[in-house]
């Protein structure tokens, strides 16, 4: 038995096939790959190449420039979201003491204030709502006229079908008489009150609110709010825990506000869907937040005006002029007579009384009444150091120069009922006023380009950008008659 492996039969080295067999075949598809054609491949350069490195070069150099592409792109959206998201909403549209408010903030509070009016006016329990509510009870009144006219009318005619003289049915039907009467007397007030309440809502109060609901308003509110949050938690910093817990809002205060602004969102147009579209629950939370402190911070404030309080009795003189005020303050210091220089005041209020301003109890003369002076004057009265037939000197403020004096300080004096009403209800404006003017605040300007930038307006003209032409506008965002 052969035990050897049959192998193949090999060609000796130098044995040919026939002419133009395969070595001749294979030599040129070696010589194919590594030719070397002398032309450059860029620049002048890669002349000493092959062709297969060549294309191996070619081949890299598509792939990087479609990396390098893609990256470049993918560096401009992210930057470009970047600079949306996080740059441009990270810019400051006014700063209060160098603490800057960005835009992302400003953008919330706007978008939350116009929520809140959204549901004031068109909310289930807004004022729109109020309207068909009373109009449904006024149909009802008026039905209730129309068969209490009815019963009056039968009444009427079966007493004028009884026989001549006294009996029992004669004064039943009477007295049945008198009571309709009675009742429609009472029916037709309540339908005058109704049709009063209906056309106040309808002549008068939306318009008004409709009037309001601008961009530009809604604009300026959202920023001062925020100067103002920002100056009172400066204020609540040096303040006790105890202030600062009657100040403050709790958790539960805020999740209610909430849930109330959610459950009074109008059901029409898409209204109650923008403001999540818009901003996050935890911003909304957060713009909430401020103007429940705004809230509580009011009540506090009320609550600290009471009469009998600290009273001042002073008188102003004001002036156009620095050299003029000068002078006349050189005048008093003189002995000069204050009454007869006051004539000399641009007060019209003032001048004809020797810049006499009353009795004034602590946001008084700031308050929106005859006197509406300006806070820097108000802190100077109600500083603690003052001291009776104390001069003021020159003060610029609001583009006037004033001297004010001191004639009489009270420490426990009845403030007027209306007055007093009138400053509770103005006492954190005031009170803010009165920080705003205190030296060493420092608020700077709103900047108008990003107050009223597209990007900080809720979308849709939901927020109008001017008021609606005529009381009979429809809501935001709708085509006005």
């Amino acid at each position: 038995m052969n035990t050897q492996t049959e192998r193949p039969v090999r060609k000796p080295v130098g044995q040919r096939g026939k002419p133009g067999g395969n070595k001749r075949y294979n030599k040129q598809t070696a010589h194919v790959g590594a030719r070397r054609d002398g032309k450059p491949l860029i620049f002048g350069w890669g002349a000493h190449l092959t062709h297969t490195e060549k294309v191996r070069l070619q081949r890299r150099a598509t792939w990087t420039s479609a990396v390098v592409v893609f990256l470049i792109l993918a560096g401009v959206l992210v930057g470009t979201w970047i600079n949306l998201n996080i740059v441009i909403p990270g810019e400051a549209i006014t700063t209060v003491n160098g603490h800057a408010i960005p835009q992302s903030e400003y953008r919330a509070m706007v978008a939350v204030s116009t929520q809140l009016e959204l549901n004031y006016i068109y909310g289930p329990h807004g004022l729109t709502a109020k309207v068909t509510s009373l109009e449904t009870q006024d149909a009802q009144t008026s039905t209730s006229i129309s068969q209490t006219n009815t019963q009056i009318s039968n009444l009427q005619k079966q007493i004028k079908d009884l026989p001549a003289g006294d009996s029992t049915q004669r004064t039943t039907l009477t007295n049945q008489l008198n009571d309709a009467q009675n009742s429609l007397t009472k029916l037709t007030a309540k339908h005058q009150d109704l049709q009063n309440q209906i056309n106040t809502l309808n002549n008068t109060t939306i318009p008004n609110e409709k009037q309001n609901f601008t961009q530009s308003q809604y604009g300026n509110v959202s920023a001062t709010n925020l100067q103002d949050d920002e100056v009172l938690r400066e204020w609540l910093s040096t303040q006790s825990k105890a202030i600062q817990n009657e100040i403050n809002p709790s958790a539960t205060q805020v999740t209610n506000s909430y849930n109330s602004l959610n459950i009074n969102m109008p059901t029409t147009n898409g209204y109650n869907t923008f403001l999540h579209q818009m901003i996050s629950n935890d911003q909304i939370r957060a713009m909430l937040t401020i103007l429940d402190r705004r809230t509580n911070a009011l009540k506090y404030f009320s609550s600290q005006l009471n009469s009998p309080s600290y009273q001042v009795e002073a008188r102003q003189i004001v002036l156009q002029t620095q050299a003029k005020a000068n002078g006349i303050l050189q005048d008093l210091q003189k002995g000069q007579d204050f009454a007869k220089l006051a004539t000399q005041s641009q007060d019209s209020q003032t001048k004809t009384k020797g810049g006499d301003l009353g009795w004034l109890t602590f946001n008084q003369y700031v308050n929106d009444s005859d006197v509406n002076g300006p806070p820097k004057i108000e802190n100077w009265l109600f500083d603690p150091a003052r001291k009776v037939n104390e001069t003021s000197p020159v003060i610029y403020t609001n583009g006037s120069y004033y001297i004010v004096q001191i004639t009489a300080i009270d420490h426990s004096r009845a403030v007027d009922a209306t007055v007093l009403k009138a400053l509770k209800g103005n006492a954190l404006v005031n009170w803010l006023s009165d920080q705003r003017a205190q030296p060493g605040q420092h608020i700077t300007n709103v900047d108008q380009n990003k107050l009223l930038d597209v990007n900080n307006m809720p979308p849709n003209g939901i927020l109008p950008s001017s008021p609606p032409a005529s009381s009979s506008a429809g809501q935001p965002g709708t085509t006005m008659p």
